[in-house]
């Protein structure tokens, strides 16, 4: 029996037209292995298109090629007009545009009835779709949600190194080792010609692990991604250009952010569990949003390595009271989430708690892990 890794690339080798989809949560490695694996696939002569719900973030706009990324999946297939011409030879044909509409000109000796015509849709462009850093299909948002029938139609390849994944594709190449999809990424590129590594996929593949591994000071920095790291960088991977863009350039009102709720933050040394309650002003005075609590969220994962659970609350503009959560063990987000009907997605748990204040969302979530144990 085939490898993963095999059939992956007997996958890859008998497809031309090559969709790459990634998940709406974007993180640098999910974005450097798709432009890295995109790039080496174009050298072996597919045609690829890569596309994303979210727009991707500014400081991964270094990487080279990422205004390829589309935002909106054309499902690229011809419609197909048929006429019956067992009764009505047609003689002539010729079309006009007139405004918004096209006009289509049948020349034939006999009348064309409305029964001897049929639109129907023809093949999709596309023959292989690879999925990277998607635990499931419903985490790529909108491009599978408006495409579902491309995506039931077309065989699928599923890459990814979280152990949540639902295996969803014909091939799946899930590696649970892994500590990054740019490690299972460079594996099979180089499988597939170690030639296609240059310093554009070096650089996109290496910007991935330094953004996973937290510049390698986390857990998932082992001993093969550190040799990974160093072949990528002799490969002509640009280190300084990737840390200078990740590190240096921070936004200045998500630093602001930042600031604001590490001053009031709440640790549970007994359960581990951090607690970062953001008021509406924290978000006027630092000129930030909700949007930016996702980049606050990375930040102290970062900052307190020891936490096994991160609660971030805020109530929108109608007082609606939210919560994200991120946690060391997704187990975790994953009961919660079957008890609140929350949103589980890319390790990450989004819950709508209803118009409640801060301390008594704070209290609800408290007392729902003591409940779960």
């Amino acid at each position: 029996m085939l490898s993963p890794l095999q059939q992956a690339i007997d996958t890859i080798q008998k497809n031309q037209n090559v969709l790459i989809a990634l998940p709406e949560s974007l993180n640098g490695d999910a974005v450097g292995s798709a432009l890295a694996l995109g790039e080496a696939l174009k050298k072996l002569g597919k045609r690829v298109g890569i596309a994303a719900q979210e727009s991707i973030p500014e400081e991964l706009s270094f990487l080279s090629g990422w205004e390829n990324i589309k935002n909106q999946l054309y499902s690229w297939r011809d419609f197909i007009i048929s006429i019956d011409t067992a009764k009505n030879k047609i003689s002539r044909l010729r079309y006009e545009t007139e405004n918004t509409t096209l006009k289509i000109f049948l020349t034939t000796p006999q009348k064309i009835e409305e029964r001897d015509i049929k639109l129907e849709p023809g093949p999709f462009y596309y023959d292989l779709i690879i999925t990277l850093d998607a635990p499931d299909l419903e985490s790529l948002g909108k491009i599978f949600e408006e495409n579902t029938e491309l995506f039931f139609q077309k065989p699928i390849l599923n890459i990814d190194h979280k152990a949540a994944n639902e295996y969803f594709g014909e091939v799946n190449l899930v590696e649970t080792t892994a500590a990054a999809c740019g490690e299972i990424i460079a594996n099979l590129i180089t499988a597939l010609g170690p030639e296609l590594v240059n310093e554009k996929t070096a650089t996109a593949l290496l910007t991935g692990l330094i953004v996973k591994t937290r510049s390698f000071q986390n857990a998932r920095t082992t001993p093969q991604v550190l040799t990974l790291a160093s072949q990528l960088i002799t490969q002509g991977a640009a280190r300084e250009l990737i840390v200078q863009h990740l590190y240096k350039t921070k936004p200045l009102n998500r630093l602001r952010l930042l600031g604001r709720l590490l001053s009031r933050l709440e640790y549970d040394e007994i359960r581990k569990i951090i607690w970062l309650l953001a008021r509406p002003e924290d978000f006027r005075e630092a000129d930030g949003s909700p949007r930016d609590l996702v980049f606050v969220l990375e930040e102290i994962e970062n900052i307190f390595p020891q936490a096994a659970l991160i609660f971030l609350l805020w109530p929108d503009e109608n007082c609606v009271l939210w919560a994200l959560a991120q946690a060391k063990q997704p187990e975790v987000l994953q009961k919660i989430s079957l008890e609140t009907a929350g949103t589980f997605r890319n390790n990450r748990l989004l819950l709508k708690l209803a118009d409640v204040d801060l301390l008594t969302g704070k209290e609800r979530l408290s007392a729902l892990l003591n409940s779960l144990g």
